[in-house]
């Protein structure tokens, strides 16, 4: 990397005064700040995502127990996904036979019940008739 400094009259007059070894020194802690500011330079901590450090703490964690937490995590997984799956079946089962059952029965009750209401009209009608034509031959044969 390099950086770009304007140098004034009376600094240059400095460096050229400065003895040979100590250039020697300064270009040796110049070069380990460079190599500092690339090793800042590789990696952006601002954007490093969460996944990015779950991924760096796995060499913390020893082989084995890895291989124990991802065969607890995939027999998890298998036990939730077995149970989605039969729990959708049932749901299923349980709704197509409610549909095929329920709704047919829904519907003879429903009749059913209409035609007991229109009964229920009917004898309402004929009463009504029989109080309004009392000299009509109904009313006769019904009380004799």
């Amino acid at each position: 990397m390099v950086k770009l400094t304007q140098i004034d009259d009376e600094t240059q007059a400095q460096f050229e005064e400065k003895p040979a070894s100590t250039s020697i020194v300064d270009s040796e802690e110049e070069s380990e700040s460079e190599s500092d500011d690339e090793f800042d330079d590789d990696y952006d901590f601002e954007n490093e995502t969460i996944y990015d450090r779950i991924v760096a703490l796995k060499d913390i964690i020893a082989p084995e127990q890895r291989e124990q937490l991802v065969s607890v995590t995939e027999t998890i997984k298998s036990t939730v996904n077995a149970t989605l799956n039969n729990g959708g079946k049932f749901l299923w089962t349980l709704t197509s036979s409610a549909l095929l059952l329920g709704v047919p029965l829904a519907l003879a009750i429903l009749s059913e019940t209409q035609l007991q209401e229109m009964e229920k009209d009917l004898s309402l009608q004929q009463s009504a008739q029989d109080v309004l034509a009392p000299g009509s031959e109904a009313a006769f044969s019904e009380k004799k």
